[in-house]
């Protein structure tokens, strides 16, 4: 055997132990988020891009999809600008992959325009869904997502740590207990698991890029 030939053969063998890491590295990550059965589904809501949009719309796309509410005092605000800093971590190849979608479960206050003022302050990537309250609550038992009004009676919204419009400080709400889970599917539409808001950002970025 020739010194080139050694050369060659030794080249190739370490191409192919460099590939079988990177097949083992990859199917470590996806082993940390396997599909999760029972769960999610599609759906169809009113959006704050002023059309409907559905989840199969983005099956191209890892999606990363949270309930909450606009008048919500300190759990959405802290949750979304938590996903803002992961998704600027990204590079824009690998954002143009993901989309955020927020669903609100307060029908009553707010609104397409509404969500999109609030929404774009974070990311003008992030879309905003609510509809009425009979498919808001169809898609928040498909993922488990439990919500309940605390009180009858609304409250002023000037508790809130983020407002958009200046009005709303005179203007009343209701307040809602609501899961604080961060529902992560990949691109065919599994639910592959859960972020929190107390989840590390390079966790969350390397979990999610693993998707793509």
């Amino acid at each position: 055997m020739t010194n080139n030939t050694r050369f060659i053969l030794g080249k190739g063998i370490s191409a192919a132990i460099l590939c079988l890491v990177m097949i083992f590295f990859s199917n470590a990550a996806m082993a940390q988020m396997p599909v999760l059965k029972g769960i999610g589904g599609d759906f169809t809501l009113n959006s704050s891009k002023g059309v409907e949009v559905s989840l199969s719309d983005y099956q191209d796309k890892v999606v990363m999809l949270f309930f909450g509410y606009t008048n919500c005092p300190d759990i959405c605000p802290t949750t979304i600008a938590h996903i803002s800093q992961m998704v600027k971590r990204l590079t824009p190849e690998q954002r143009a992959r993901v989309q955020v979608l927020f669903i609100s479960i307060d029908t009553d206050y707010d609104t397409p325009e509404h969500l999109n003022k609030y929404l774009s302050y974070f990311d003008p990537s992030f879309v905003g869904l609510v509809d009425e309250k009979e498919k808001i609550n169809h898609v928040a038992q498909l993922y488990h997502a439990e919500y309940s009004k605390l009180a009858n009676e609304k409250v002023t919204t000037e508790f809130k740590k983020l407002s958009v419009d200046s009005e709303e400080q005179a203007q009343e709400g209701y307040l809602y207990s609501h899961s604080a889970k961060i529902f992560i599917i990949d691109t065919k539409s599994r639910v592959r698991g859960f972020f929190y808001v107390g989840t590390p950002i390079d966790d969350m970025k390397d979990q999610v890029i693993s998707l793509l």
